[in-house]
């Protein structure tokens, strides 16, 4: 039973996009540009490079984060290292 269920909403999503699919081919100003012709390249340039930006953006905000806590990191156990050094030498005298 569970697996007609199953079986019954994958066959009626895949029948509804199918259906719905040459309906929702693009947004109207997409459609309306590329039937222009001659601005079509352009505007399909356009999209290439503003979706290639969309996409690389999280990766170079999660790597500068990356990157600043590292640097922190760094600072702060040098910071400790030269903490503990001096400490050390005090102890000695």
């Amino acid at each position: 039973m569970r697996f007609f269920r199953t079986f019954a909403i994958l066959f009626a999503a895949l029948l509804t996009v199918l259906v719905v699919g040459s309906i929702a081919a693009a947004c109207p100003t997409c459609k309306t540009g590329l039937e222009d012709g001659a601005a079509g390249g352009d505007l399909i340039s356009g999209y290439f490079w503003s979706i290639l930006f969309m996409m690389g953006m999280p990766f170079a905000i999660v790597g500068v984060f990356s990157g600043c806590m590292y640097r922190e990191v760094r600072k702060a156990r040098r910071e400790k290292q030269s903490d503990e050094r001096t400490e050390a030498q005090n102890t000695e005298v």
